[in-house]
């Protein structure tokens, strides 16, 4: 039986010898001696009556018992130091970091803008941006290992909220040359052998236009993959062929000669929002941020 209970040192210690997997590293890392850390972790282990790490050779791994409690962990200590900052604000000069996670395909198009208008706000607030993909974000934001996630609404994780911030949809991108550049609107059934530039199927957005052409019964022909969104878009021209992405990556396109084709067909819409752990409450920081995503994505968005 527990008489006593876990307190948020023994959280801290935890989680930073699971992420250094060393008592030595992780001693070093929160300034504190490994003795010290070492009989913390006994306590605990002691306190819960099972055994968190294992030993090999020199590194330090955790046992069944101890995945269990990390996953557990993480989002409990960031909701305590949540809830800290947010009794310690007395004023509206908000302190900490906040650690956001955008998918690729947006970065660029949104993140410069509002990071500039948080910190314009919020000087005192370190941002910690991580470029990753949706699922991804959805992991870290479970384990507590982010606060903010910006990207596309799939609504698969139960155990996350997704606020809706705009609209978008697929559209066919093509260089100025292209022979379409001039067309207007496109079926989608046009696409079938047409000459594609496209993301590998490990980033969500290719994962849907796969989905929407095998929906439609067609098949383009891809004539390169190309991971960095940036060198795909600008290889359009020399390669001669086009796009079949969400329009909000012209937003990153200045300079670029390129444009959005309307497509005719079904499945082409998708939803951007923010994500956050559900029932967290989030932290003034959070709600700060998202205040100003809900006020300049739409105006954002529009503007193409």
């Amino acid at each position: 039986m527990i008489h006593d209970p876990v307190d948020i040192r023994h959280l801290r210690y935890f989680l930073a010898i699971a992420e250094a997997g060393s008592f030595s590293r992780a001693a070093d890392h929160l300034g504190v001696s490994q003795p010290s850390i070492s009989q913390q972790m006994r306590d605990i282990e002691a306190r819960l009556g099972v055994t968190l790490f294992q030993r090999h050779g020199k590194r330090v791994l955790l046992t069944s018992a101890g995945l269990v409690f990390q996953e557990h962990a993480r989002p409990l200590l960031r909701q305590f130091e949540n809830f800290l900052q947010n009794v310690s604000n007395d004023s509206e000069q908000l302190q900490g970091t906040l650690c956001l996670g955008v998918v690729p395909i947006i970065d660029t198009a949104f993140v410069p803008r509002l990071v500039g208008q948080f910190a314009a706000e919020h000087p005192e607030v370190n941002v910690s941006i991580q470029e990753v993909s949706s699922t991804e974000i959805e992991t870290a934001l479970e384990e507590g290992r982010m606060d903010l996630g910006l990207g596309f609404v799939t609504r698969h994780s139960p155990n996350l909220r997704y606020e809706h911030l705009c609209n978008d949809e697929f559209s066919l991108i093509v260089p100025e040359g292209h022979p379409w550049w001039k067309r207007n609107v496109i079926k989608l059934s046009e696409l079938h052998q047409q000459r594609l530039a496209q993301l590998p199927d490990t980033f969500a957005t290719r994962r849907m236009t796969d989905e929407i052409c095998q929906a439609h019964q067609i098949r383009p022909r891809t004539i390169a993959e190309i991971s960095a969104i940036e060198t795909l878009l600008r290889s359009l021209g020399p390669l001669g062929a086009a796009a079949l992405m969400p329009k909000v990556v012209l937003l990153r396109t200045q300079g670029y000669k390129l444009k959005a084709i309307p497509l005719q067909g079904k499945g082409l819409k998708l939803e951007i929002g923010l994500l956050r752990l559900k029932d967290s409450g989030g932290s003034s920081t959070v709600r700060a941020f998202s205040r100003i995503a809900h006020d300049l994505v739409p105006k954002m968005i529009k503007k193409y």
